[in-house]
C-alpha cells in the first residue's frame, strides 16, 4: 500500500526458517498516525494525464 505523496519505494522478500519475511521502505514516509492514505477533494482533479472509468478502479490516475 502506498500513500498519496509516495514517490519511491523498494521492498525485499526472505525465506527465514519457513517464513517469508518482507520490508519495504516508502520515501517520503507515510503510515503516519491521524492522516489520510489518500488526498482529499473531487477524484481525479490532480491526475497528470487521464482517470480510469472501469467499475474495480474507478476515479484513480492513469
Amino acid at each position: 500500500m502506498a500513500w498519496a505523496s509516495t514517490k519511491q519505494f523498494g521492498c525485499g522478500a526472505k525465506l527465514c526458517n519457513g517464513n517469508y519475511v518482507v520490508v519495504c521502505r516508502y520515501s517520503p514516509r507515510g503510515n503516519i498516525v491521524n492522516e489520510n492514505i489518500y488526498n482529499v477533494g473531487t477524484k481525479c482533479t490532480e491526475c497528470p494525464n487521464s482517470c480510469t472509468s472501469t467499475y474495480l478502479y474507478q476515479g484513480l490516475c492513469t
